[in-house]
């Protein structure tokens, strides 16, 4: 077998001129990376050095094109980050205050991307060639590198259309035309690839499982491991008893005690606003046990039995720190771990910690449906909030005054949130959802779960929630019963409005029995049963209440009016309290 491996820099996969091309082969997956996958990437392109290592690039080479095997998801992420370079570049040259050199920079970058994306200009070829379902909207895509800016709006509907205004908008949108220049010819351009190229399938394949099946790689966490006995020259017994703390039986969560030892250093070490990175962390604390010796490790073991209550595996949903987990609210971990392992010095009550989890809980409800502010921001933010309390000695209500309004002062507004509840939640953040249903049901309704009936909202039957989501309007292919409720038999018109609301918290409940309701009628989910149990919409629960039981069909008027509702309480439940400022 022969095997070709190279490090290239993605310069040099997609150049300016050549006939290379890429080629997802027809037995590949659709595009699938969501937006914490693409932000996550794009963090570590902005935090680690020039010439990031980026993953492998595995191909084969037919018919003169190359096939991609491994590495399609990040290949197709980076080649949608191009594009949307390319979109805000283009804009910023538009802007009035821009300087002629920065202006210079970004005309010259266009052509270059540009270039860099199409294999054949004058067919408007694109060098990535997707499969069917991505390739259309992709083919529609690359035309903005010709000027078009109307794109189709139904392609709002697919994920991989989503992808790209979420990089464009979200993780771009903020940039400078000159940040734009550095973060494509310094970070972008010398992204590094190992390319593994084998002449043909079987191949192919086989070096595939080889990479996936021999063993797990040298983490960050081995590395300082190794770096810790043998530069400090310790008895593995301190690292033994901190590991023990990330340990449950025989089985040691080396991901959750790496991401302890990244927050430990945001939370106490980080001198900026900024975050350590993965690449960075044995160079880090390197310096860390060179100053402090033996003896920091104590430090690290102690807060690492705090960090645990932080990280948490419950699976409550509940205003609590087990709540944050469900909200994808790790960026305020160092923040946290801070201020509970400086609980005393800070001068702050249970009831304090109390508020300041619900308050950063309601802010993140609706950070997650806004998207706004990114989440590399709310990192910086929450970094740049410690150190200020640390600076200015707040203590007590000083700390949670102070927290109230730099929280506000970030919070989308009302009308964002009610902006984005209105194009639909479920589809936009599963968690989240599930949160928010939850909540509302515990908040409003003190009468359902009682001593009798014991609260099961967070309860598990095998590895399965016993609690579902159900969608009273049904996803999926309508029946005829449902097109003729919604849209008087026209199916086409049935599909439109399906798509267009029933995602929306209007259309949204929790059932016990979730699989048993799926395509049936309105009126069949009302009455249906578990045996003599009420598991359709008459049972009794809060979330229910808003459901005309009595009617003989549920439209798109009752999906508006149940949504009115059901806003107007959730925006009375995450409403800010002012109750320190």
């Amino acid at each position: 077998m022969k095997i070709d491996s190279e490090p290239r820099q993605f310069r040099e996969l997609f150049p300016i001129d050549g006939p290379i091309k890429y080629v997802v082969p027809d037995y590949q997956r659709n595009y699938s990376w969501k937006e914490e996958q693409i932000e996550a990437l794009f963090n570590d392109m902005i935090n680690e050095d020039d010439g990031y290592y980026v993953g492998n690039l595995l191909i084969s080479e037919e018919d003169g094109f190359e096939n991609i095997i491994d590495g399609q998801q990040r290949l197709t992420t980076l080649n949608l980050m191009l594009l949307a370079l390319f979109s805000r570049m283009n804009k910023e040259t538009r802007e009035q205050e821009i300087s002629r050199d920065v202006q210079f920079k970004l005309i010259q970058d266009l052509a270059d991307i540009k270039r860099r994306v199409l294999v054949d200009e004058e067919n408007f070829s694109p060098r990535l060639e997707l499969l069917k379902k991505d390739q259309e909207i992709w083919s529609k895509l690359v035309k903005i590198l010709d000027g078009e800016t109307n794109l189709p709006n139904n392609y709002g509907r697919f994920a991989f259309f989503k992808r790209f205004v979420y990089i464009a908008d979200t993780l771009l949108g903020d940039l400078s035309g000159q940040e734009l220049h550095d973060f494509y010819e310094k970070k972008f351009m010398s992204l590094t690839l190992l390319k593994i190229s084998v002449p043909d399938l079987n191949d192919a394949y086989q070096v595939f499982a080889s990479l996936n099946s021999k063993g797990l790689p040298l983490t960050p966490l081995d590395l300082l491991k190794n770096m810790y006995l043998s530069e400090i020259g310790s008895t593995p017994d301190k690292w033994m008893e901190l590991t023990e703390v990330f340990t449950d039986g025989d089985n040691s969560d080396k991901q959750k005690m790496t991401r302890f030892v990244l927050n430990n250093y945001d939370a106490f070490e980080q001198k900026s606003a900024s975050s350590l990175t993965k690449g960075k962390i044995v160079k880090s604390y390197q310096k860390l046990f060179d100053k402090y010796k033996s003896g920091y490790i104590d430090k690290l073991i102690e807060r690492a039995k705090i960090y645990k209550k932080i990280d948490s595996d419950s699976n409550e949903y509940k205003y609590s720190l087990s709540g944050l987990a469900k909200l994808n609210a790790t960026t305020t971990y160092p923040f946290l771990l801070n201020m509970l392992v400086n609980q005393e010095k800070y001068e702050l009550t249970k009831e304090n910690i109390d508020d300041m989890i619900k308050m950063i809980i309601n802010f993140f409800i609706r950070r997650n449906f806004v998207l706004t502010p990114k989440s590399s921001n709310l990192r910086s933010f929450f970094n740049g909030w410690r150190k200020e309390i640390e600076n200015k000695e707040y203590r007590g209500n000083q700390v949670m005054a102070f927290l109230e309004r730099k929280i506000e002062k970030v919070t989308p507004t009302d009308d964002e949130f009610i902006h984005a509840l209105n194009k639909g939640i479920y589809d936009q953040n599963k968690q989240t959802t599930r949160f928010i249903l939850i909540m509302l049901q515990r908040t409003f309704d003190k009468k359902f779960f009682n001593k009798a009936t014991p609260d099961s909202l967070d309860d598990f039957e095998g590895k399965k929630l016993r609690w579902t989501i159900e969608h009273i309007l049904p996803q999926g292919n309508l029946p005829q019963n449902w097109i003729n409720d919604i849209a008087d038999g026209n199916a086409l018109e049935a599909s439109d409005l399906q798509e267009k609301h029933v995602h929306r918290l209007g259309n949204l409940t929790l059932t016990p029995y979730n699989s048993g309701l799926g395509q049936r009628s309105f009126q069949e989910k009302v009455n249906y049963k578990d045996g003599e149990s009420e598991v359709g919409f008459n049972l009794n629960i809060f979330l229910n209440q808003s459901i005309d039981k009595g009617s003989s069909k549920f439209d798109i008027e009752s999906i508006e009016e149940r949504d009115q509702i059901l806003r107007n309480k959730l925006m009375y439940m995450i409403a800010p309290e002012h109750k320190y400022s």
